[in-house]
């Protein structure tokens, strides 16, 4: 392996270590993190001496570890620094409850979909990914969405580098990932079924400013408590909701 891939991996596998420590377990053990990424001890180890090194995790009690309050400064950097997290926040919170459902915001980051907002309902339940964390590549509503402004060319060379390291490929199929966008974004939203957590159902519309598409909005539902006409009534809020805000970013 050249020297600048082996870098690269062992940063981002540096990074899903941090991403590792979510609000429902924000400690773990090293042992824990190797569990969570699928790597040996050892090799978790040397990525934690790395986090540590960097002031971004610490050691807490029963070498459980924590993330320290630069990273917390991270983040409020991040939001100052997106004025869309600003203006789709209230938006959000009024579709979590007409909905009751938790509403997530993403986006793409360097070529890749991050969640960069939540907002949890009151009725939460455990999703896979925090703000700030990055979501599968080829596979969710919102992914689609969010492709939808790429040429053809540009959205092989995303499934192409997608699959090269290692994300899961599409549920049916690369060439279908590619009709499945052009769908998604001639219809205005787009829907997933347990494509990325088991047992949820998701309905998201694109997020627009002037014809760019900047974000994708999304309610991730627990499909066993929704029938055929909640669904399209959530699918009608978040279109409705991503309208409104993208109206907002262009005033």
């Amino acid at each position: 392996m050249a020297p600048s891939k082996a870098g690269a991996d062992s940063g981002r596998r540096a990074l899903e270590l941090l991403f590792a420590f979510t609000e429902q377990r924000p400690v773990a053990t090293v042992r824990q993190l190797a569990e969570d990424l699928g790597i040996p001890v050892p090799t978790a180890h040397r990525y934690v001496a790395l986090l540590r090194d960097m002031g971004l995790i610490e050691e807490g009690d029963r070498g459980q570890y924590h993330l320290t309050m630069r990273v917390a400064a991270l983040g409020r950097a991040a939001r100052r620094a997106t004025p869309l997290v600003d203006v789709a926040e209230p938006f959000m919170r009024e579709l979590s409850e007409s909905t009751q459902e938790t509403v997530i915001l993403s986006r793409l980051v360097h070529g890749l979909p991050v969640c960069i907002h939540r907002v949890e309902s009151l009725r939460p339940f455990r999703l896979s990914f925090e703000p700030g964390q990055r979501l599968p590549a080829l596979r969710g509503a919102s992914v689609r969405l969010l492709l939808g402004d790429l040429s053809v060319a540009e959205r092989r060379r995303h499934i192409d580098q997608a699959l090269a390291v290692g994300e899961l490929p599409p549920v049916n199929g690369p060439e279908a990932f590619l009709s499945e966008i052009d769908h998604a974004v001639r219809q205005g939203w787009e829907v997933s079924r347990e494509e990325i957590d088991e047992g949820v159902w998701a309905a998201s519309a694109p997020v627009k400013e002037g014809s760019q598409i900047v974000a994708a909005l999304s309610a991730p539902c627990p499909a066993f408590r929704l029938d055929e006409e909640q669904r399209e009534s959530i699918i009608e809020q978040v279109v409705q909701t991503a309208d409104r805000i993208s109206q907002a970013l262009s005033t």
